[in-house]
């Protein structure tokens, strides 16, 4: 009996390990980067900001002046709204440190306001049946000894 239940509790051990072991590989590979790649990402995602806020006011003032804008305004402004986004996110990905809004507002909203990470909620998940899994062994091999 003791047999089985030291392999069961290896098995338990072992099915913990290779849940939380992608995430720290993943941590490992996605690792922020630094220096050029972060400068070049920065400068790019400024420009493209730039870029949009001047579409974006050129379009306002030609509607302020009384005129309709047509579609292919509404389009470029749209376009450049959506490349400064990515390039944006981009940068923050790229690193974390640099002065790039990103996000919702910081408002108290909540734990989850960055969002919710589902391998970490996997993981926890992983964890919490390994622990009910280890118990239930201790519990059973409790009970055959009395």
């Amino acid at each position: 009996m003791r047999r089985i239940h030291t392999l069961l509790g290896t098995a338990a051990l072992a099915a913990a390990v290779a849940l939380t072991a992608p995430s720290a590989h993943a941590a490992v590979v996605h690792a922020p980067q630094t220096g050029a790649a972060c400068s070049k990402a920065t400068s790019d995602a400024q420009k493209a900001e730039a870029e949009y806020q001047a579409a974006l006011k050129d379009y306002k003032d030609q509607l302020a002046d009384g005129g309709h804008p047509g579609k292919a305004e509404q389009d470029n402004v749209d376009k450049l709204q959506s490349n400064a986004n990515a390039l944006a996110s981009e940068a923050a990905r790229v690193c974390p440190d640099a002065k790039i809004p990103s996000g919702t507002m910081r408002t108290g909203s909540g734990s989850t306001s960055q969002g919710v990470n589902s391998t970490d909620i996997v993981l926890g998940a992983g964890l919490l049946a390994a622990v009910a899994a280890g118990s239930l062994l201790l519990r059973r091999r409790g009970d055959s000894h009395r």
